[in-house]
């Protein structure tokens, strides 16, 4: 993002590696105004992905190798029939460790979520659409293929309109 004379310019059809892309994620951290490339949207996301992925897969193999101890298994008498419904549970530092596992999935969640917001909201500016288009990820089932097939959309910059370019600070 450049600025010229206190008016905010977006790149338009620019192509940005993951660094720039992550810095731009961060940097324009609750900024709805104005447009992202696809590439300032998609490398975020797919950092975020790697990141839970990752902290997911750390913790499965963790808690089934050293805390396998702490599971507990159990089947209930659900209506009658043994073995219905099996339950698992952890008990002892087991539980703590998934607690803080859960716990750092929500903090990473919770601290990405307005920027991602932004950055989608952004992203559908630069392909010519109202950011409002988020909502129909809202829709049951197809809502979010698509959201996340107008995410993909190409950059439009004969659609751009004036009131999407204009900064809020």
């Amino acid at each position: 993002m450049q600025s010229y004379a206190g008016e905010t310019t977006w790149p338009v059809g620019d192509v940005y590696g993951p660094d720039a892309a992550l810095s731009s994620f961060f940097e324009n951290y609750v900024q709805f105004r104005g447009y992202s490339t696809r590439s300032e949207f998609w490398w975020p996301f797919l950092f975020l992905t790697l990141v839970h992925a990752a902290i997911g897969m750390t913790a499965i193999i963790t808690l089934s190798t050293l805390f396998a101890e702490d599971m507990v298994a159990d089947a209930q008498d659900l209506f009658g029939i043994t073995g219905f419904s099996p339950s698992v549970w952890l008990e002892g530092f087991g539980a703590v460790f998934a607690a803080a596992i859960l716990g750092l999935h929500l903090l990473i969640a919770v601290l990405a979520i307005p920027p991602l917001l932004a950055v989608t909201w952004r992203r559908l500016h630069d392909s010519g659409l109202p950011g409002s288009m988020f909502f129909l990820g809202f829709i049951p089932i197809i809502g979010w293929f698509v959201v996340m097939i107008l995410l993909m959309r190409a950059s439009a910059p004969e659609k751009h309109h004036a009131e999407f370019s204009t900064s809020w600070y």
